[in-house]
C-alpha cells in the first residue's frame, strides 16, 4: 500500500526571521551593464527536534565576462509544524527531506528576496531592479 503523502499546510510554516548578512552592490557598473546574468546558490541547515529549517540564499548579478556586479546573501529561519511529516531517516540518522518542503520554504525565500532586493535597489536609485521568476524545484535539482 502506498503511503499518503503529507500535504503542505501553509499556517503550519512559520518564517521566524529573516537575516540579510552580505550585499555588495557595484552601482555604476551594475547601471551601466545591459545583460546581466543571474546565478542563485541555497544551502539547508535543520534543527529536526525544534521543527526547524534554514535557508540561506545568494542571489548574483554579473555580467557577460562574469565580473560580479551585485551579490546578496540572506538567511531565512522558518518553524515547520510537524516537520517529522515531510523527512525520512537514513540509517546514520540523517533526514531525507521531501522536495515539495523544500520547494516551498526555498519559493518563500525566494519571493521575500525579490522585496529585499528591490528595496535596496530602490535605496541606490536602481528602480525596478527584480530578480526573475526561478524555478524552486529547478533549483533543487541543481549540483552544488
Amino acid at each position: 500500500m502506498e503511503k499518503k503523502q503529507p500535504q503542505i499546510v501553509a499556517e503550519e510554516i512559520h518564517l521566524l526571521f529573516v537575516d540579510t548578512t552580505q550585499f555588495r552592490l557595484k552601482a555604476e557598473e551594475f547601471r551601466n551593464t545591459e545583460k546581466r546574468l543571474l546565478e542563485v546558490a541555497h544551502k539547508l541547515a535543520y534543527n529536526l527536534k525544534d521543527e526547524k529549517l534554514k535557508i540561506e540564499l545568494a542571489l548574483s548579478f554579473k555580467d557577460e565576462a562574469g565580473n560580479e556586479l551585485l551579490f546578496l546573501t540572506t538567511d531565512y529561519h522558518f518553524r515547520v509544524e510537524k516537520l517529522e511529516q515531510f523527512y525520512d531517516l537514513k540509517e546514520d540518522g540523517t533526514p531525507i527531506f521531501k522536495a515539495m518542503i523544500l520547494a516551498t520554504v526555498l519559493g518563500i525565500a525566494l519571493s521575500t528576496s525579490r522585496g529585499i532586493l528591490l528595496e535596496k535597489m530602490n535605496t541606490a536609485n536602481l528602480p525596478n531592479i527584480l530578480i526573475p521568476v526561478v524555478s524552486p524545484v529547478k533549483l533543487l535539482k541543481q549540483k552544488p
